[in-house]
């Protein structure tokens, strides 16, 4: 057995490597279909029992996505691959949902602040259209709705895909907090008015002027703001582990 795990072992990072040397090169990309087993281990000079592992390992960190009847693929949705080991390096680290928070308002900064750089006539059309319906947003539901959309999209303005990815995949962690938060700014802002709408507004025309000094002070004000509200989440609205959103 001693001398037969160094050569398993080897195989498994051939097949690894090479999976991870096409998608460097561009012969995969996100969606593309892997070849099948036997052609991988014909080609790579391996079993495809060995294959099989490697494409296990690959589909644990969200890498390879395996659908029944069809194949392997590459997978297109690296923010589901991000979200499981984010969150148990949160459990394990002894996380708090300030660090959640934060580690959210420096990517939602830095994002807004690319944003604004260089906007697209398409976003700045579609943030200003998003910003308006926050105004008049008839429910809770509504308004988490639009409020999703406008940090999706100003994420994806951004044009850097890790930040994108893992703003996504930190979003995702704290979805039921916020949903919490969200109620908590609502009921305040019933005597107040409505800040949450008057804070996203700033945001948009700090992009909509290509001010990316700006646009990230906004964005600060905004994250501060939201701040105040998380002491009065309970953590045992903290997500699950199993109940984490299946990687697709």
């Amino acid at each position: 057995m001693s001398a037969k795990n160094p050569n398993a072992s080897r195989a498994f990072q051939i097949v690894i490597r090479r999976i991870q040397s096409d998608i460097q090169n561009k012969k995969l990309r996100p969606g593309d279909r892997l070849a099948p087993e036997r052609q991988l281990a014909e080609s790579l000079g391996v079993s495809r029992a060995t294959i099989r592992e490697a494409i296990r390992a690959l589909e644990m960190i969200g890498l390879v996505v395996s659908r029944q009847g069809e194949g392997n693929f590459i997978s297109d949705r690296m923010d589901l691959a991000l979200l499981q080991p984010m969150t148990i390096s949160f459990y394990l680290g002894g996380g708090s949902l300030y660090d959640i928070h934060h580690f959210r308002q420096s990517l939602e900064i830095e994002a807004t602040g690319l944003a604004a750089a260089d906007p697209s006539p398409d976003f700045i059309q579609h943030i200003t259209a998003v910003a308006d319906q926050m105004e008049i947003a008839p429910d809770i539901d509504t308004s988490a709705a639009l409020d999703d959309d406008f940090h999706q999209s100003i994420a994806a303005a951004s044009n850097n895909c890790l930040i994108r990815d893992s703003l996504t995949a930190a979003t995702t962690l704290l979805e039921t907090v916020r949903y919490q938060a969200r109620i908590a700014i609502i009921s305040k802002e019933k005597d107040e008015g409505n800040a949450l709408y008057f804070q996203h507004r700033r945001i948009t025309d700090a992009i909509v002027a290509k001010d990316p000094i700006l646009a990230r002070k906004r964005m600060l004000e905004h994250m501060i703001y939201v701040e105040d509200f998380l002491s009065d989440i309970s953590p045992d609205k903290l997500p699950d582990l199993a109940e984490l959103p299946a990687k697709k």
